[in-house]
C-alpha cells in the first residue's frame, strides 16, 4: 500500500452489519478496499464482525472517482449519497497516518 491513500466519509451498510464503514481508495496501487470508521474502530463484536465483512469485501480494482463511486453505489444508497465523490476535477485530499488513515 502506498502513501496515497484516501479516506471517504464514514456511512453505513447493510454489507457490513450497519457498522460505520469508510472506502479507502489507493491511487497508485488503484485499488480500493472497506474499513470499520475510525470514528467508531473499537473492540465490541460489532467492530469485530464489521472487520470480518470488509476483509470478506477484499480489494476492488479502482481506476478513477467513477470506479470509486460506482463502488460505493454498489454497497448502498447511504454509501453513495454520503461517501461519494462527485467533483472528479477536485484534488482528492491524501490522508496519511492519523485518526483517519486506512489500515490494511
Amino acid at each position: 500500500m502506498s502513501n496515497n491513500v484516501y479516506s471517504g466519509a464514514d456511512f453505513q451498510s447493510d454489507f457490513t452489519g450497519g457498522f460505520p464503514t469508510v472506502l479507502c481508495y489507493d491511487f497508485e496501487d488503484e485499488i480500493a478496499w472497506l474499513e470499520p470508521s475510525p470514528a467508531y474502530d473499537d473492540d465490541s463484536p460489532e467492530a469485530q464482525q464489521c472487520r470480518e465483512f470488509c476483509d470478506d469485501w477484499g480489494t476492488q480494482p479502482c481506476y478513477s472517482w467513477e470506479y470509486y463511486n460506482d463502488l460505493l453505489e454498489s454497497l448502498g444508497k447511504e454509501a453513495y449519497q454520503n461517501a461519494a465523490v462527485l467533483d472528479e476535477n477536485e484534488e482528492p485530499t491524501t490522508i496519511i497516518g492519523g485518526m483517519h488513515a486506512c489500515w490494511s
